[in-house]
This record gives structure tokens, C-alpha cells and sequence, in this order.
């Protein structure tokens, strides 16, 4: 028996229905798979060097990576880049653990903005020169290792004040201050590149 063509057309029906239904669902999970880690997104584990119960101050970390991000720093100063050195600044999710103050995370994006501001100042300094290069970063022993709530902060860190970068251009040694370093894990990271405002 052949069945009739309204049952045909229902049972065509029928399965277009559900093939839409299971495109829909498809379609949400795709953007619930997208939205999740923008909601919840895991903050990074605390590295030994940053715990907050540790007794006494790791080891300071040495000047390997400082000098590593004052080589980036001055590349994004010479192109006029902040972009360029988005790496060596410290790092947003670590700072909305180690800071123990009201949104955190509005205080990074003002710090990151003055970062931006600062290399574009640092680039119209040495926009006029000829043949610039790098020459070598000096790391500060001013600082010292920051302990939980000596300046706003829950976690500890190591600090370094006034460090200098210096480059040559046409032959004549030149420098600028880098203000302040911090670390996080064994790696050293510009929080101020500029003074304090």
C-alpha cells in the first residue's frame, strides 16, 4: 500500500523539522563553547616564587629576562609599537591575583594605557637621532622583594626601582630610565615605565 501524499509531505515535514532542530542545537553549543571561557576563565596557577605563605624571599631572579624585555621595550620604542611590547608588561591575569585593591582589573588597563603613552614619548625623544641601537639594561638592586600588603598586594613579589636601558646612537651612549620591574615566577616585567601620575 502506498502512502498517501499528505502523509508523504507530512513525514518530509517532519524531518526537515528536526534537522533544523538539530542545527539549532549545534549552533548553541558552538557559542556556549565560545562564551564560556570569556565568563569564566581560569586564572593562571601561582608560581612558587609568588606564594603568599611563603616564610622567607626566594631567590631574586636574575637579569636574563629583564634584559630580554628591555631589548623588545626598545624595538617597540624605535617602531612606535606598544604592541611590540605587550609581552614584557606584566601580565593581566597574574596582576588581578596579586593585587589586593578595589577592580584590579581597572587599575592594569590604566597602567597598560600609560605604557602605550609612555613608548610613544620615549619614540618622539629618539625619533631624531641617527643609527640608534641597544646597548645593554641595567636591573636595579633598589626594591627589594615586596611582601603580602606592602603595596596593596596579596601575593608577593620581587621589585626593581630605577633600573636603565641604554643605547647608542651615531656612537654616543645614551640611556632612559625603566622605573619599576616586577616578577612573577623567575621572570622580570615592566609595571611603570615612566614615573608614577
Amino acid at each position: 500500500m502506498q502512502p498517501s501524499p499528505s502523509a508523504d509531505r507530512i513525514s518530509r515535514n517532519s524531518r526537515a523539522l528536526r534537522a533544523r532542530c538539530v542545527r539549532g542545537a549545534a549552533l548553541l553549543c558552538v557559542l556556549g563553547c565560545a562564551l564560556v571561557p570569556a565568563a569564566h576563565t581560569q586564572a593562571p596557577p601561582i608560581p612558587e616564587h609568588n606564594r603568599a605563605d611563603l616564610k622567607t624571599a626566594p631567590p631574586r631572579p636574575d637579569a636574563t629576562t629583564a634584559e630580554a624585555a628591555a631589548q623588545t621595550l626598545f624595538a617597540a620604542i624605535v617602531k612606535d609599537d606598544p604592541a611590540r611590547a605587550a609581552e614584557v608588561f606584566f601580565p593581566r591575569p597574574a596582576f588581578l591575583l596579586v593585587k589586593d585593591i578595589a577592580d584590579p582589573g581597572r587599575y592594569w588597563d590604566q597602567l597598560y594605557k600609560r605604557f602605550g603613552a609612555d613608548i610613544h614619548a620615549l619614540h618622539r625623544r629618539l625619533s631624531g637621532l641617527a643609527d640608534v641601537r641597544f646597548e645593554r639594561f641595567e636591573l636595579s638592586r633598589r626594591g627589594g622583594f615586596m611582601r603580602v600588603h606592602e603595596e596593596g598586594n596579596r601575593l608577593p613579589y620581587w621589585a626593581a626601582r630605577h633600573n636603565m636601558l641604554y643605547y647608542r646612537s651615531a656612537g654616543q651612549l645614551l640611556h632612559f630610565e625603566v622605573r619599576v620591574m616586577i616578577t612573577w615566577d623567575d621572570r622580570w616585567y615592566v609595571i611603570h615605565l615612566n614615573e608614577f601620575r
